[in-house]
């Protein structure tokens, strides 16, 4: 009877701790991807390739979900739970991550030739910014006015947003802050063509210090083009 009690519920084939190990793998691998993928691209619009990696991600985790089943043995109950709350979960974020951040590569390699880039700094509206929680941490984003994106930001920015912000808040640090360009990020952009990109602004935040009153940064530095 004790021998039976510590059975594990359920049982998993080679076949299917190697299709756990794989998807392990491609997780991990989306942390030295993110090196490679430091820029926002702001145009031209790319949602089409991004539909096709929710399409894959769903495939992806739809079969996770049956390698899990199928290759697994023990009570009905418990394969059901394991194949939907781990294989397919893990098997659908680690697709999507990996192949959204390949995608943004690709794109940015495409879009921005070396020969025909333009470089230079400028001062981009924020129409609002907004706080994300999670249980990794917090993160800190800003949405522009002229052209709509997520970009992070260093809380240090959000700070200073909530202290100078004219609106009216009753919370300690509230989970959005209006702006309507009335704040501005200093930024490095790129030009190709019709592309425009930030750069520094992909998995990691903006360096601390890139938000400011757009009147007072326009006025301390005039020559500093503001994107429209």
């Amino acid at each position: 009877m004790e021998e039976q009690a510590k059975q594990p519920s359920v049982r998993l084939t080679k076949r299917a701790w190697w299709w756990l190990g794989v998807l392990g793998i491609a997780m991990v691998s989306v942390w030295p991807l993110g090196h490679f993928d430091n820029t926002t691209e702001l145009t031209p619009d790319h949602t089409d390739v991004l539909e096709y990696c929710f399409w894959f991600a769903g495939a992806v985790a739809l079969t996770s979900a049956s390698v899990c089943f199928f290759q697994s043995s023990g009570r009905l109950f418990s394969r059901i739970l394991l194949s939907v709350c781990c294989f397919a979960l893990l098997g659908g974020m680690s697709s999507l991550l990996v192949t959204s951040t390949v995608a943004n590569i690709i794109e940015n390699r495409r879009d921005f030739p070396a020969g025909e880039t333009r470089t230079y700094w400028t001062l981009l509206p924020i129409q609002r910014a907004y706080r994300m929680d999670s249980r990794t941490g917090s993160s800190w984003i800003i949405q522009p006015a002229p052209i709509w994106s997520n970009i992070d930001i260093a809380h240090s920015d959000y700070t200073f947003m909530l202290t100078r912000s004219k609106s009216d808040t009753n919370a300690s640090e509230p989970s959005s802050l209006p702006s309507r360009s009335y704040f501005c990020a200093k930024v490095m952009m790129q030009s190709s063509g019709e592309a425009l990109r930030v750069l520094h602004a992909g998995r990691q935040s903006l360096p601390p210090g890139t938000v400011g009153v757009c009147s007072e940064m326009m006025a301390k530095e005039p020559a500093l083009p503001v994107l429209h």
